[in-house]
């Protein structure tokens, strides 16, 4: 006779598995960045980072301007903070950004139609600081974008755990 029994037995512990596995997502609510309307994510992982001091602010950040197209500087003293977390969340959602694709993404319409690039040495700064609290890393592996920003397993965690105080706080 054939060990039929053990195979059976196999079955019935993957299928214990499944449904334990589950019991335990369904009583332990997950969400992810891309689960969340983006105003919303990056208005709390800005108030996140301003919170615990991650980002520190530089001089020069009250007289800049954040594009070519721009005549002042920002009004929001927080405007660095907001910046960071949309960073953060377009890398999450899409990696391989670089700062020249982030500069076109940030950047403007002029009044004659013309686009306008964003400010380089803002994202270049914002970068710098994202790496520091190990949210984002430079990815030297790709083939076709080296040198391209991803999320750490770090940053991950920190932005789905954001993620999902922000999903709760939406249901009640």
């Amino acid at each position: 006779m054939k060990e039929k029994p053990l195979i059976i037995n196999n079955i019935f512990v993957n299928i214990q598995k499944y449904f334990f596995n589950f019991y335990y997502c369904m009583s332990a609510p997950f969400y992810t960045v891309k689960d969340v309307p983006a105003q919303d994510f990056i208005h709390a992982y800005a108030e996140y980072l301003k919170k615990n001091n991650k980002i520190k602010i530089p001089e020069w950040a009250s007289i800049v301007k954040t594009g070519l197209g721009k005549e002042i500087s920002p009004i929001d003293q927080d405007w660095m903070y907001v910046r960071a977390a949309a960073l953060a969340r377009k890398i999450y959602v899409r990696g391989h950004w670089g700062v020249g694709n982030l500069t076109h993404m940030f950047g403007s319409v002029n009044d004659n139609g013309k686009h306008e690039s964003g400010s380089g040495k803002v994202i270049r700064y914002l970068f710098q600081q994202l790496e520091q609290i190990k949210v984002l890393k430079k990815d030297n592996k790709s083939l076709l974008k080296k040198g391209s920003r991803i999320v750490t397993k770090e940053g991950q965690q920190d932005l789905n755990r954001i993620a999902t105080q922000v999903a709760l706080a939406a249901r009640k």
